[in-house]
């Protein structure tokens, strides 16, 4: 069974009657309304978006990579004497 979701937003936009009228045909030629249209059409544009972000903000890694990265997370670098200065300097500023 199709479950429906409410419908109790409301999206308001001006158009020229010349796009009306363009987004009307390709409606028409889809088998939608005009709303139904510019919803799914938007809701791809939307989703595309959103793919190419993600896939633009994620870091790959190889296995070897990721097993080294874990291994630095799991068990950090012990403090030597150097860092512990490093660390003294900078809370000064």
């Amino acid at each position: 069974m199709e479950q429906r979701l409410s419908k109790d937003e409301v999206i308001n936009t001006r158009v020229d009657k010349e796009t009306k009228d363009f987004l009307k045909r390709a409606a028409s030629l889809a088998g939608l309304d005009l709303s139904a249209y510019i919803i799914a059409k938007a809701k791809e544009a939307a989703a595309d978006d959103i793919i190419k972000y993600d896939q633009a903000n994620k870091i790959l890694l190889s296995n070897d990579q990721f097993d080294f990265a874990q291994s630095v997370v799991e068990a950090p670098a012990k403090i030597n004497s150097k860092l512990s200065e490093a660390f003294k300097r900078h809370r000064k500023k």
